[in-house]
């Protein structure tokens, strides 16, 4: 007898074009994700992420939510949903304190199973987040944790029990990259974590350039001694996509919605790796696009702006600007 629940997985891998459901973790050393969601995550090596559109955005932050899809099918894998707190979302964003519960869908959309959370600690506790990075209390820092995690409030991100962490994402101290942003990703070990990934972007996008230029992040496996691994390459690419049309250009001009493609070039990356990319991606998202008003506009001092680019120096951003004086 197959039960409701294993029915609808054998649905959604079906409909994504997966194999079925199989044990283990295929690679984790500290195997801690479902079979399911391995099988999700370790079967496809091509995603989108499009972040939702949400009315008035600009006016008052609301929750951020993402659907993540197979690219080469476009089913819809898995949606993503921002948990946080009113106040500090409104005055902070993007810098607040946050939650991010990933749940796997069926192929009519209804979420059947969780599959990661994420937290990432905001500035109302940790204030010196979002500018440059001198020592650890500047650089920003997430977990990625294996299923859902009951009970919890918005406001205890990054004081979340580590359990069942199985990845880390942080930026570099000090200088988080210097002309680079970069975000080091680190791997769940028995005892500790390993630094097995650094994701490195680069110094100038964002503005009115994301209308003309994707925007890619390259994903570097670091080896034991800490060094880069040049005989590789990119073992992965994260890539914010440029609006496909005038139309798409004015929503991403008016909203906070964006879209990503994640790519897998190296297949050894387990399913608990990828999903800590997942991560970073989001992550990324939050520390360098969700910037409101970022192409274009007007305040009493100067006038009338437009904001061509933004330069990355050292986990601060700097608007290249064009102004219209009075």
């Amino acid at each position: 007898n197959i039960s409701p629940h294993d029915r609808r997985v054998a649905l959604l891998h079906g409909a994504a074009g997966l194999p079925g459901p199989a044990g283990g973790a295929m690679g984790d050393t500290v195997p801690l994700i479902d079979a399911q969601t391995a099988n999700i995550l370790g079967s496809i090596n091509k995603f989108t992420v499009q972040q939702h559109v949400k009315v008035f955005d600009n006016c008052i932050e609301q929750p951020n939510t993402y659907t993540i899809y197979n690219l080469d099918t476009q089913q819809a894998l898995i949606r993503v949903q921002e948990k946080s707190e009113c106040f500090p979302r409104i005055c902070c964003a993007p810098h607040h304190s946050i939650i991010l519960e990933f749940n796997a869908l069926d192929p009519a959309g209804n979420e059947i199973f969780p599959v990661i959370t994420m937290e990432r600690e905001g500035c109302c506790s940790k204030p010196c987040t979002g500018g440059f990075v001198c020592v650890d209390c500047c650089a920003q820092e997430a977990f990625v944790h294996a299923g859902a995690i009951q009970g919890v409030e918005a406001h205890q991100a990054g004081k979340l029990p580590k359990d069942r962490v199985i990845g880390r994402m942080k930026q570099p101290v000090p200088f988080a990259g210097g002309l680079s942003p970069t975000i080091q990703v680190m791997d769940r070990l028995p005892t500790t974590d390993e630094h097995w990934a650094s994701v490195v972007g680069p110094t100038l996008f964002g503005g009115c350039s994301e209308n003309c230029c994707n925007v890619p992040f390259g994903v570097k496996r670091i080896n034991k001694d800490g060094s880069v691994s040049v005989d590789v390459g990119n073992i992965a690419t994260i890539t914010k996509i440029k609006p496909r049309s005038l139309t798409g250009a004015i929503r991403e001009m008016l909203t906070d919605s964006d879209m990503f493609q994640f790519e897998i070039h190296d297949p050894s990356v387990t399913p608990q790796q990828r999903a800590s990319l997942l991560g970073v991606l989001l992550l990324a998202d939050y520390m360098f696009f969700e910037r409101d008003i970022d192409q274009c506009g007007y305040n009493a001092a100067d006038g009338f702006f437009i904001n061509l680019c933004n330069c990355y120096f050292c986990g601060a951003l700097f608007p290249c600007q064009l102004k219209f004086k009075k």
